[in-house]
C-alpha cells in the first residue's frame, strides 16, 4: 500500500528517539487514512440472507457519494472466530480455548457453506499492516493496532458473523472498537463474574493470576449488543449460563442455547483395558489459577500412590513466577524431588490418552474453573474426578466435589480433605468402577464431535440471519 510505504519514510532524519518516531508515524498514518477515506472509499459488506444466499455488496464512493454499487455471490459464508490462542499454532499458548479452536471448530465446522477465519489479536509489534499465517488449513490474522486501518480491513472482509469463545482481552480489543452491524455468536465457556472471581483470588497468597478487570467493559458492551439484538448466546453448561446472565444482565427472555464442548471419544474403549493403576493425574497448565502446588503437597502426603503432572507453563504466561511456585517439589532439570511425584510435561494425543486410561483419578485443585476439557477427557476413559470446584454437578456425579478450598490450599485441613476423597475411591473398587462406567456413558451421549458439528453449524447459520 502506498500509504504504508510513505509512513515508513516519515520520521527519518527528524527524530533520534525511536519511540517518538513511531508515535509520529502512527499519527501521520491515521491522518493519511482519514483523508483517503474521505476522498475515496471502497468497502464490502454482507447482505442479509433474506435478500439472497451468501450475497456481498461492494460500494465505492467519492467524497461520501456512492458512484459504484455491485452485488455478487460468494461461495461460502465467512465466519470470524475470535480467540487469542490456537493451541501452539503461530507461537500461541496451549490452553482450553485454543484447543477448542484448533482441534474442533476450525477442523470440523468448515464445509460447503461455512468458512472459518481466526482473528488472533492486535499486533502490538506492528502498528500498521495485517499479518497472516496458514495453520492447519485455517488462515489466522494479527490485525494492526491502528484503529482506522483495522476498521478498513475488517470492512473489506465482509464477515457474516463473529464467533467468540468467551471474550478474552485480545478479542475484546478487536471487536469493541469495530463499527459494524455484523452479529455475534457468543459461546459461554468460563464467565468470570468479578465479584465471585476476585473474592476467591484474594485468598491466594503464593501467586495470583490477573483479576480480569476488563470484564467490566465487556459487560457494558454486551448489554449494548443485547439492546441492539446483535448477539446470540450458546453455553457449554447450565451453571455457566446462570453466571453469565448475572454478569451481562441477560434477561430470562433472551435464550442461551445449550452447546456442549466436543472431545475426541474412543468409542471402542472398554473400562480397565488397559488396567487402571493406583495412579492420580493432574492435567492442565501449570499456572496460578490451577494451584498445582496442592497436587504436589498431596503426593508428598500419600506416598502409597503415584502422582503424575501432565502439563507445562503456558507460553508467555508468567512462566518464571509459575516455575518458582514449584521449586519446593521440582529440581532445576525438571525432575521431581518426591519419589512418587512425576513431572511429565505437556503431552497430547496417544501419550496423554495412555496416562488417562491407566489413572483411576484426575485431581483438580483450581481456585476457579469453567467446565474443563480435561474433565471430559478423563471421564471418557472412566477416570473419576476429585475437585475443589464443580460445575453442573459433574465432579459430584462422577467423583467427589470436596468443597471449595480457599487460599493456597496447602494447610493440613485442606490436604486431608483431598486425601480422604482420594483414599475412598482408591479403596472402593466396585463403587469406582460403577461410577466410571456411568461417566463413560455420559460423555458418549453428550460430547461426541458429530453432535457438536451439527449443532454448531446450525447455530452459525441461525445467527447469520435469525429467522431465515
Amino acid at each position: 500500500m502506498l500509504e504504508t510505504v510513505l509512513v515508513k519514510l516519515l520520521g527519518y532524519g527528524v527524530f533520534w528517539n525511536s519511540r517518538t518516531r513511531q508515535h509520529f508515524r502512527s499519527k501521520a498514518f491515521a491522518g493519511i487514512i482519514s483523508v483517503r477515506r474521505f476522498v475515496w472509499r471502497s468497502s464490502l459488506k454482507s447482505v442479509p440472507r433474506s435478500e439472497g444466499e451468501r450475497l456481498v455488496e461492494r460500494c465505492v464512493s467519492i467524497f461520501g457519494i456512492p458512484i459504484f454499487v455491485r452485488r455478487s455471490q460468494r461461495a461460502r459464508y465467512r465466519v470470524a472466530l475470535l480467540v487469542d490462542e490456537f493451541f501452539g499454532g503461530w507461537d500461541t499458548a496451549i490452553g482450553g480455548y485454543g484447543a477448542l479452536a484448533r482441534k474442533y471448530i476450525c477442523r470440523f465446522i468448515p464445509d460447503d457453506l461455512i468458512q472459518i477465519d481466526l482473528l488472533l489479536d492486535v499486533d502490538v509489534h506492528g502498528w500498521y499492516g495485517v499479518r497472516r499465517k496458514l495453520v492447519d488449513q485455517t488462515m489466522i490474522y494479527r490485525l494492526p493496532s491502528n484503529v482506522l486501518q483495522r476498521q478498513e480491513w475488517l470492512d473489506n472482509q465482509a464477515f457474516d458473523l463473529f464467533l467468540s469463545i468467551e471474550m478474552t482481552l485480545a478479542s475484546f480489543n478487536i471487536i469493541s472498537t469495530y463499527e459494524t452491524n455484523t452479529p455475534l455468536l457468543y459461546w459461554i465457556q468460563d464467565p468470570r463474574d468479578l465479584t465471585l472471581y476476585r473474592s476467591r483470588l484474594r485468598t491466594v497468597d503464593r501467586l495470583k493470576d490477573a483479576d480480569w478487570a476488563y470484564i467490566k467493559d465487556v459487560s457494558i458492551w454486551i448489554q449494548e449488543m443485547i439492546r441492539q439484538k446483535r448477539v446470540l448466546f450458546i453455553s457449554q453448561g447450565v451453571s455457566l449460563s446462570t453466571i453469565a446472565r448475572e454478569m451481562y444482565q441477560i434477561s430470562n427472555t433472551v435464550p442461551i442455547r445449550d452447546l456442549a464442548n466436543p472431545i475426541e471419544i474412543e468409542f471402542d474403549y472398554k473400562l480397565d483395558d488397559p488396567p487402571k493403576q493406583n495412579k492420580i493425574i493432574f492435567l492442565g497448565r501449570l499456572e496460578a489459577q490451577k494451584r498445582v502446588w496442592i497436587f504436589c503437597k498431596i503426593a508428598q502426603a500419600m506416598p502409597q500412590y503415584e502422582f503424575y503432572i501432565l502439563g507445562a507453563t503456558g507460553r508467555g504466561r508468567n512462566e518464571a513466577a509459575n516455575a518458582k511456585t514449584l521449586e519446593e517439589y521440582r529440581n532445576r532439570d525438571g525432575s521431581s524431588k518426591i519419589a512418587n511425584l512425576h513431572f511429565i510435561g505437556h503431552v497430547d494425543g496417544d501419550v496423554k490418552n495412555s496416562h488417562i486410561k491407566t489413572a483411576k483419578l484426575l485431581l483438580n485443585t483450581s481456585i476457579w474453573e469453567g467446565i474443563p476439557v480435561s474433565w471430559l477427557e478423563a471421564l471418557s476413559y472412566g477416570t473419576l474426578i476429585v475437585s475443589a470446584f464443580d460445575r453442573d454437578n459433574i465432579a459430584a456425579r462422577f467423583g467427589t466435589f470436596v468443597g471449595e478450598v480457599m487460599g493456597d490450599g496447602t494447610d493440613e485441613m485442606s490436604i486431608r480433605t483431598f486425601a480422604n476423597a482420594i483414599e475412598y475411591w482408591m479403596t472402593h473398587d466396585l463403587e469406582r468402577r460403577t461410577a466410571a462406567q456411568l461417566a463413560i456413558d455420559f460423555i458418549r451421549a453428550r460430547h461426541p464431535i458429530k453432535a457438536f458439528t451439527e449443532k454448531m453449524r446450525a447455530e452459525i447459520l441461525k445467527a447469520i440471519q435469525p429467522g431465515a
